[in-house]
């Protein structure tokens, strides 16, 4: 399996000296993100192209200026949610289209769905609403962390940046959305054990 692809690498690419094989594996995660747009927005192919290009253009001012030192998650889904917001705001500026995705599927990838979250959760506590926001930032770094990269990625992806599971399925080379809900409620369940354990070491 190859290895994810790091800021090391993309610094490299810029700058003309990645290796062949991993010029292509990141031209592989590009063409991937313009395909997916394609498919789900009513944009010409000559626009998503540009969008695509802006994205990686500002990555690389990020890079250059420091303000990007480490991705936090694959770089196919860094670049597709930032292609995804800057899709939307060019709909928002040419009303003559429109999404065939749900606005509302998309989501700001730094907003946390507290709905979402809660039903993950399984709360059963009854705490102040500030006591149980900062229980809840400090354990659920510290579960995913512990948990498989295929339960991270399926996780993060239905709970915190909103994707269905067709999306994630297509993001991290799953089968197929059943697939993906199956291993979403066993994910889910081992969350929901390991949170019980710590909070039973916490409070009990």
């Amino acid at each position: 399996m190859a290895k994810e692809i790091s800021i090391f690498d993309l610094k490299n690419f810029f700058h003309g000296k990645v290796s062949t094989e991993k010029r292509k594996e990141i031209e592989d995660e590009r063409k991937f993100v313009i395909n997916y747009l394609r498919k789900n927005y009513t944009i010409s192919d000559d626009d998503i192209e540009d969008i695509c290009q802006e994205t990686i253009s500002a990555l690389y001012l990020n890079l250059e200026k420091g303000k990007l030192s480490k991705l936090t998650c694959p770089f196919r889904v860094y670049l597709l949610k930032i292609c995804n917001n800057q899709a939307l705001k060019f709909l928002r500026n040419h009303n003559t289209a429109r999404p065939l995705l749900e606005e509302k599927k998309i989501t700001n990838p730094n907003a946390i769905r507290d709905d979402k979250v809660d039903e993950l959760y399984g709360f059963c506590i009854d705490t102040e609403a500030e006591d149980k926001e900062v229980r809840k930032q400090r354990l659920v770094n510290q579960i995913i962390a512990s948990m498989t990269e295929t339960c991270k990625d399926i996780l993060l992806g239905y709970y915190w940046y909103d994707y269905t599971t067709s999306t994630i399925a297509d993001l991290f080379g799953l089968k197929d959305a059943n697939s993906v809900k199956a291993q979403k409620y066993k994910c889910a369940q081992k969350f929901r054990n390991k949170y019980n354990e710590l909070i039973n070491k916490i409070y009990g």
